[in-house]
């Protein structure tokens, strides 16, 4: 009786573990559309809708010390923008939407106007490069200009 019990003990037990293990995966998809998916699905309507827009490519924080820095100064400098995480799954998608057939190292600010890319800077290394670009395409009036 003591091993029928045993076994039993045990199927419980992985039971649990698979319940547990599909609430976790389930909580990680939810955490990653919400993470992915708020700004990339706002960006692919923009285009799709061939709006004036800026775009800032950025990678996870833990990969991408610039992209603080350079989120923190568009912020600063009143830029409105879309966040888009290169992570994304339609990262590859947008790329092709701009014919961007280049790779996009990150940090990377887009300013495209009416669906086409007009100005660009990528692997953003300090900030006054962030000032200068912002200040020369007058990228802050151009992102106000549709709000």
């Amino acid at each position: 009786m003591e091993r029928g019990e045993e076994v039993q003990e045990l199927k419980q037990k992985m039971i649990l573990c698979i319940v547990v293990f599909v609430f976790v995966l389930a909580i990680g998809f939810v955490l990653i559309f919400n993470r992915f998916g708020t700004d990339v699905n706002e960006v692919l309507q923009a285009l799709r809708n061939q709006e004036s827009f800026v775009v800032f490519f950025r990678d996870n924080e833990e990969r991408c010390d610039k992209c603080s820095m350079v989120e923190d100064r568009l912020n600063q400098l009143g830029v409105s923008y879309y966040n888009f995480n290169v992570q994304s799954s339609s990262f590859d998608d947008v790329l092709q939407r701009l014919n961007i057939d280049y790779e996009v190292k990150v940090p990377a600010v887009y300013v495209i106007e009416k669906g086409e890319v007009r100005y660009n800077i990528t692997n953003i290394q300090d900030e006054e490069t962030v000032n200068s670009f912002i200040e020369n395409n007058r990228v802050v009036s151009f992102s106000n200009q549709d709000s």
